[in-house]
């Protein structure tokens, strides 16, 4: 009976870890009616979401929680092909000992002129001491 019994808790703790994994993690497409051939991939690091693409509103949000660093892939978007602007904010917290360290920007604005068929990444750096760059860069 105890068999039994572990069996069945092992077997839904790890449901629940695949299944919590496939919600802090985001595979988006903007337009399913594109062609292949004419889309290319975005990878968004924990740390970015995409909140704005062109004039559309998107919530491409890579997951939750506390974010130790900012370039973890954790969502891939697929966009089509050519020039584009982003609406990113930023969000990270970092734990140091007993303190929680939060920076916090929205409304970020990224233009890029995306090539077919190839992966970008966004990141993101501070610059001086409030300020996130957002960098497109090929993957």
């Amino acid at each position: 009976m105890r068999k039994r019994s572990f069996f069945t808790g092992f077997v839904f703790v790890i449901f629940i870890g695949l299944f919590l994994t496939g919600c802090a993690s985001g595979n988006y497409i903007f337009d399913k009616s594109i062609p292949k051939e004419n889309l290319s991939v975005l990878k968004l690091p924990l740390a970015l979401s995409v909140v704005k693409f062109d004039d559309k509103d998107v919530k491409w949000q890579p997951g939750f929680g506390y974010y130790t660093d900012s370039t973890t892939t954790a969502a891939t978007v697929k966009i089509p092909s050519g020039e584009h602007t982003l609406i990113v904010n930023y969000y990270i917290q970092k734990r140091n000992g007993q303190f929680t360290e939060t920076t916090t920007a929205k409304g970020i604005e990224v233009k890029y002129d995306f090539q077919p068929g190839i992966t970008y990444k966004l990141s993101s750096h501070m610059v001086g001491y409030n300020k996130i760059a957002v960098i497109v860069e090929k993957y």
